[in-house]
């Protein structure tokens, strides 16, 4: 790292003393005493004079860090923006201090037509290269498999150094999803639930009350309403000509379908171990489930897997041809984006539940994929690693946060986020905040990514009528067992 950029690193560290130390002192100590006050001020002074000191030592120039981001919706565009606010934050307090150094933002948003899939695989290719991004963006069960390959670095050292400043703040649980093998690997940006979101119009339509239909999440909740019972209302709802489509789910390989597995008992991850899991009887239920939505109830297309984003997922839901939905709070923000919906035809006939448990004596489930921002081993060898975590660290704000959250329909990583103004003037992200409690993550573990792909390309042979459940049990353990191997506890 250049002399330039060291002086820099502490001139920042200073700035936010000065900014949040100071200011927590102040707050935090009782201010009767007029000699406490005093104190205060003298530490205040002392620390803009040493800044001062260092500004003069900077050498001038531009220090550019490299961003990769991803929505891959375009309303989830602030994981980039966060940073380059951050940026512009930062210049404004080092032009201020008459230091002749800044930091300049080579970002790029990644959005549909652009997939988690190719996503990665240009990251490794641009790794490869020597051209990755200084901080990348992705999701957190990607953490193991970029530590084992000395993708990414530890982030311990730089977290203990600013935990006073926002790092205390982050909801404790979200830092079980960006560790492995005993250390931090990462910054949580967002997270999400997965609600299963039904159409109240149509349920209407169907002779429900009012009533009966504000209580079906309650339903749901209890354990009451299973992953049966929506089957057998979506057919009411398509025998009864009020929809095209019982059940929409995703339409390319992700993580939401994990749910139904969780919903009959299945476990996806064995902390202790540090293995992935298979339970038989969970999988077993959950591929019979699938073959039954589509060749029994005729409430999920056979082509589903293989359908497109507008038309076999948003248009039909938002245009009210389907009754269910399997998707996740940010795609209420995606339709108000798009006008697919506005905020009070959402609210007039949209409502939102846990995805229900698979049978009586289960538990209703959500899945949340907290995206992260990672500091690549090529930011360490370019210098640049601490200027992108302070990059980070301004934008890991409740303020800046909470109008991601909002626009992109995200839920808070922040303690302090629930009390913004921003964010508890969006009832949706309040509605939902209890799902959180109904929550786990997808697996940290470096061979995640084929146990998803395996189970991906089984569930849509389910559902094409390639393979019935009988078979597709077998096949999808056999391939589980003989590519993953003792990475895998099967129960």
């Amino acid at each position: 790292m250049r002399r330039g950029q060291l002086s820099l690193v502490t001139v920042i560290l200073l700035i936010i003393a000065l900014l949040v130390g100071v200011a927590v002192g102040y707050f935090a100590i009782p201010r009767g005493p007029a000699e406490d006050v005093e104190k205060i001020i003298q530490e205040r002074d002392q620390l803009r004079q040493k800044v001062e000191e260092l500004t003069a030592m900077l050498q001038p120039g531009e220090i550019t860090v490299k961003v990769w981001t991803i929505g891959p919706d375009p309303p989830s565009e602030y994981r980039l923006r966060n940073i380059e606010i951050a940026a512009d934050i930062l210049n404004s307090m080092l032009e201020k201090l008459g230091a002749n150094v800044t930091v300049k933002i080579d970002g790029e948003f990644f959005v549909r037509p652009v997939e988690w899939g190719e996503y990665k695989n240009n990251f490794y290719l641009a790794y490869q290269a020597g051209e990755a991004p200084d901080i990348y963006l992705t999701g957190h069960e990607d953490i193991g498999f970029l530590a084992e390959n000395n993708y990414i670095i530890p982030l311990d050292d730089y977290i203990n150094e600013y935990w006073d400043v926002v790092y205390y703040d982050i909801i404790s649980t979200l830092w079980d999803a960006v560790k492995y093998k005993g250390k931090i690997w990462a910054v949580p940006q967002d997270t999400e639930a997965r609600p299963m979101y039904f159409r109240k119009d149509v349920l209407r339509a169907l002779g429900w009350s009012e009533a009966e239909i504000e209580a079906l999440p309650k339903k749901i909740m209890s354990g009451e309403f299973t992953l049966y019972d929506l089957l057998d209302l979506a057919k009411q709802a398509k025998d009864a000509g009020l929809v095209e489509r019982g059940i929409l789910h995703r339409v390319k390989e992700g993580y939401d379908y994990f749910q139904f597995y969780l919903g009959f008992g299945g476990r996806l991850w064995d902390a202790d171990a540090g293995k992935m899991v298979f339970t038989e009887d969970a999988w077993r239920k959950t591929l019979q489930w699938f073959y039954d939505a589509v060749y029994v109830y005729g409430v999920i297309s056979p082509n589903q897997f293989s359908g497109d984003w507008d038309n076999d997922f948003h248009f039909p839901f938002t245009e009210g041809r389907a009754l269910f939905l399997s998707g996740g709070t940010w795609h209420k923000g995606e339709w108000i984006q798009k006008g697919l919906l506005t905020e009070d035809q959402f609210n007039e006939n949209i409502g939102y539940a846990l995805h229900p448990a698979g049978e009586p004596g289960k538990s209703p489930v959500t899945l949340s994929h907290p995206l992260v921002y990672t500091i690549t081993k090529l930011a360490q060898d370019r210098g640049v690693a601490d200027i992108a975590f302070i990059l980070i660290t301004l934008a890991t704000s409740p303020h800046l946060n909470s109008y991601h959250s909002v626009k992109s329909a995200h839920l808070a990583i922040l303690y302090s986020q629930i009390s913004d103004s921003r964010y508890v003037q969006d009832p949706f992200l309040h509605d939902v905040a209890y799902m959180l409690e109904y929550t786990t993550f997808i697996p940290n573990h470096p061979k995640w990514g084929d146990y998803s792909r395996i189970v991906f390309n089984i569930l849509r042979a389910v559902e094409t009528g390639d393979l019935g459940p009988d078979d597709a049990f077998q096949e999808l353990k056999s391939q589980i067992q003989s590519e993953l191997g003792d990475a895998v506890i099967f129960e």
